[in-house]
């Protein structure tokens, strides 16, 4: 039975005979296209073994390396070169690995897709600077055998790999992964072959159309399909074209398809092969390069479409949303969740005026002070709450914040970007909050701190402007019998309706408050006293009219005092204290029977 070899040590044998059969295959097909020149026209095996040992670090072991020289000396033997001059090959070869591989072994897993345009500029100065170094090494060794055109012999080995490289490094690079990723083939034959038929075709026919005009200038017609594979079909599909286009033009020149000025060909050939293949490296180059632009650019939109998106997703729903304005135009922009589902990126821009004019009329001047304030420095920054009309026609509140964020020269600001957000929510509970604060639950009139409020407001206004105001207290008469006859639930509803003909009876100026069980107070403005007891008199009357409670009624009078500010007093404890006490006095000569006049006109 034979012993099965441990994993790690199939994985290298595995590797050391990839490296060997991939280096001699390739150097066999590169020795195979000599033309004018020693060296080969198209000579692919340096790119493809930079890129092999980049893909997988764990192949760059010695066994690897070894598997590389012996396949190189066995192709050159194979085609009847000697030892000596397959040493040399071989040494200018490594050297080129060798640098290609130090100056791309950083490149990371995205960056070998090529997807950024750093990605590609390294890999140019990659196959610039080691096919620099093959050249040197070669140009030296060759000095060994007795050529000593030692710049000639770099400078022809340094532009031949430059084109070979540029040609074959980048498609190695991007060459999906074995296995490939799950529906490569499909997405290939959906996706990549549509898009790349167009360049691929129109690379066929500037090909023909390069032998049919010959001339150095053929490689430029190459640039259109390149650059149009490079817009519109992606990275490694412009890598494929690019080497099917550096390989035409090798080909080409090869069989002689791509007709030279025969009198330069004539005079220097070499040089003309040179700068034929120096155009192919730049053109291949620049093809990848605007390729991963295009990438990088369609990355960006498609992050950006995301962020967008969610910003709509956060949007939905509400009436939150970003502005922008301009102040030297005075022209605001609104992105919302309008905007965005209408069309991505694209605010409503309109005069800042047009927004203000639909802002509540309550609501315009404070946020034009507001932003007014911000714009001359006198705010740090701008923030307002204001009404808003909504798409169903009710009003909705807004909360604006806003900063300059850009100024000119003097310190004036040119940009005021900011938020606004839906706040209608916490502006009702915060309605509710404080009706609950200042109403009484049971009646809706005004309670004591409501009522205490409006009484502090109105002797400052006296002392401002001296404005008189009076305080009426009206105390129920008779209430005791109903709770203890009907209950305390027959005595709310009792209270609710004497509270509501109050309201019904009151002049709007005149705020109407339950300060008690069964008391009741008025703060109204500067009256005289017949308006008063006329207004006594009219209170008097509604309620006392009878009630309905269960299936009878129930009748209650009422007791009222007042005082005057600033006849009586000239504060809220003297005009209590007054008021009270000519409620009292009304109601001891209610009791007493004493009928003769108005409880009221009793108690002043």
């Amino acid at each position: 039975m034979t012993p099965e070899w441990p994993l790690p040590v199939r994985m290298q044998i595995r590797e050391v005979v990839e490296a060997t059969v991939l280096t001699f295959v390739l150097a066999v097909l590169g020795i195979a296209t000599r033309g004018l020149e020693p060296l080969a026209l198209f000579w692919p095996a340096n790119g493809a073994l930079i890129a092999w040992f980049v893909r997988r670090p764990t192949r760059r072991h010695p066994l690897c390396w070894a598997g590389v020289a012996v396949a190189f000396i066995a192709a050159d033997l194979c085609y009847g070169r000697s030892l000596s001059l397959a040493a040399v090959l071989l040494l200018s070869n490594l050297a080129e690995i060798a640098a290609g591989l130090l100056l791309l072994a950083p490149l990371g897993p995205e960056d070998r897709e090529l997807d950024h345009p750093s990605a590609v500029l390294r890999v140019g100065g990659a196959c610039i600077i080691s096919a620099l170094a093959g050249g040197i090494v070669s140009a030296l060794g060759f000095a060994l055998l007795g050529d000593m055109a030692i710049l000639l012999n770099t400078g022809t080995w340094w532009m031949s790999e430059i084109a070979a490289l540029a040609a074959v490094l980048p498609l190695a690079l991007t060459l999906p992964s074995r296995p490939w990723p799950s529906g490569w083939l499909s997405r290939a034959v959906r996706l990549d072959l549509p898009e790349l038929a167009g360049p691929l075709a129109l690379l066929v026919l500037m090909a023909a159309l390069g032998v049919a005009t010959g001339g150095i200038g053929t490689t430029g017609y190459l640039l259109l399909p390149l650059i149009w594979s490079a817009m519109r079909a992606g990275i490694f599909a412009t890598t494929v074209l690019a080497a099917l286009a550096g390989l035409w033009i090798f080909a080409a020149l090869g069989l002689g398809l791509d007709r030279l000025p025969s009198q330069t060909l004539a005079e220097d050939p070499l040089r003309i092969l040179l700068s034929v293949r120096l155009s192919v490296a730049l053109i291949s180059l620049a093809a990848v390069l605007v390729a991963s632009i295009m990438a990088t650019r369609r990355r960006i939109e498609l992050r950006l479409a995301e962020s967008e998106n969610r910003l709509a997703l956060a949007f939905e729903g509400t009436h939150d949303g970003i502005w922008d304005l301009e102040v030297p135009s005075r022209q605001l922009s609104i992105l919302d969740a309008i905007s965005l589902t209408a069309r991505s990126g694209e605010a409503r821009s309109r005069p800042l005026d047009d927004w203000l004019r639909r802002v509540h009329p309550e609501d315009r001047e404070r946020a034009t002070v507001a932003l007014e304030e911000h714009l001359a420095g006198r705010s740090p920054g701008c923030v307002v709450e204001y009404r808003w009309p909504a798409p169903d026609g009710r009003w909705i509140w807004l909360l604006a914040r806003g900063r300059a964020v850009e100024h000119d020269a003097a310190g004036r600001p040119l940009r005021v970007v900011g938020s606004f957000m839906d706040v209608s929510a916490r502006k009702a509970l915060e309605q509710k909050i404080e009706y609950m604060a200042n109403h009484d639950a049971l009646t809706g009139l005004a309670n004591r701190h409501a009522l205490d409020a409006a009484l502090r407001d109105r002797i400052a206004a006296y002392r401002g402007r001296s404005a008189g105001a009076v305080l009426m207290v009206i105390d129920l008469d008779g209430f005791k019998a109903v709770n203890d006859g009907h209950g305390h639930l027959a005595g709310d509803a009792v209270l609710r309706a004497l509270a509501q003909r109050l309201q019904e009876i009151l002049p709007e100026e005149i705020v109407a408050a339950r300060i008690g069980g069964d008391e009741f107070a008025l703060i109204g403005g500067e009256l005289g006293d017949r308006e008063v007891e006329a207004l006594a008199g009219r209170i008097e009357s509604a309620l006392a009219a009878p009630i309905p409670v269960g299936a009878g009624a129930v009748s209650v009078g009422a007791s009222i005092g007042w005082a005057f500010l600033p006849a009586d007093a000239e504060d809220e404890h003297g005009l209590s204290a007054v008021a009270d006490s000519r409620l009292y006095a009304a109601k001891q000569r209610l009791r007493r029977g004493a009928a003769t006049e108005p409880p009221s006109r009793a108690s002043a």
